[in-house]
């Protein structure tokens, strides 16, 4: 059995998306011996993902332990493109609100306008992986 936020399809495909959000900055920054090591990591994520989509394939299931969320998941209608704007999203006010931190002059109001951009990415995040493995979850029993 897969568990959620571990080594399930959507923990997988999420952590991909978060590992290439960093590579392209290590790579805007010219931090190269950066960029080599998350290529690295990348490139055992992909193998992890081959890995589940050969052992779906083989025994024609997908069991997976979710997640429980205190928000009606049902309410909020996600595709993959949503999950990764929401990845993009929590790290845009991350920085934005680090930015606040290190600043001489602090904004409270963009510091508090990050906050809750952060929160929802993160709600937007959990709800579209919740989404995906049980979407896969179907297709591969057909």
């Amino acid at each position: 059995m897969r568990i959620t936020n571990i080594n399930n399809l959507s923990a997988l495909i999420d952590r991909l998306i978060t590992e290439r959000i960093k590579c392209f900055f290590f790579n805007k920054d010219n931090k190269l011996d950066k960029v080599e090591h998350q290529e690295k990591v990348i490139s055992a994520i992909k193998k992890e993902l081959s890995i589940l989509f050969m052992e779906c394939y083989n025994t024609k299931n997908y069991t997976y332990l979710s997640e429980e969320r205190t928000f009606d998941e049902n309410a909020i209608s996600e595709s993959l493109d949503e999950l990764i704007q929401a990845d993009i999203n929590i790290g845009e006010s991350d920085r934005a609100r680090l930015a606040q931190v290190e600043s001489n002059e602090p904004n409270i109001n963009s510091f508090l306008v990050n906050e809750k951009r952060l929160r929802k990415g993160n709600e937007t995040r959990a709800s579209k992986k919740n989404e995906i493995d049980k979407q896969f979850k179907d297709i591969v029993k057909d």
